[in-house]
């Protein structure tokens, strides 16, 4: 039973966040990459984002710069890791299909870039925040993604412990 609602959930909420989030990723970047030149810059929304076309070798802010090998194989490690607890648990919280599809998004566009260019290429700048580092779509799934997964995980301790409580109080209630 949990199995058909766990694919029924993949299927309606993570997949299209993951397959409409991807394609957002991978056409920006291709329409960029394809009309900007590597350190040119263009407004985008004057006084807050505006376009950088930067080609990272690294992770954040560059870091980590040459270890493209070490980042595939992590976001390999990483995506079966999810795939396998998501399978597992049997997980049909809907939240957790929301971060499931972004971070799935944002992993495997990412990883698209560094195995076809070895490199990510970034464009989105914050101009309120010049040391901000430079991203792209992906990213932006990632950090929103994981950020849903974090709530997912606060909400099952706290049901988690009103649960117990809730079986405490029962057995109290229980011997008196």
């Amino acid at each position: 039973m949990n199995r058909k609602k766990l694919l029924k959930r993949f299927l309606i909420i993570a997949l299209p966040i993951f397959l409409i989030m991807l394609s957002c990723d991978l056409i920006s970047k291709h329409l960029l990459d394809s009309s900007m030149q590597v350190g040119q810059t263009s407004s985008f929304l004057p006084g807050f984002i505006d376009i950088v076309i930067v080609h990272n070798e690294g992770s954040a802010w560059g870091m980590f710069a040459g270890m493209n090998g070490v980042f595939i194989f992590l976001t390999f490690v990483f995506i079966g890791i999810l795939v396998w607890y998501t399978l597992s648990e049997n997980v049909v919280h809907p939240l957790y299909h929301v971060a499931l599809g972004l971070i799935l998004a944002g992993s495997i566009g990412n990883m698209i870039d560094r195995i076809a260019f070895g490199y990510v290429r970034d464009f989105l700048h914050f101009e309120f925040w010049p040391t901000f580092p430079v991203f792209n779509i992906a990213d932006v799934c990632l950090t929103i993604g994981v950020g849903a997964f974090v709530v997912f995980i606060i909400l099952m301790i706290v049901k988690h412990f009103k649960n117990k409580n809730g079986e405490q109080n029962d057995e109290r209630n229980n011997h008196t």
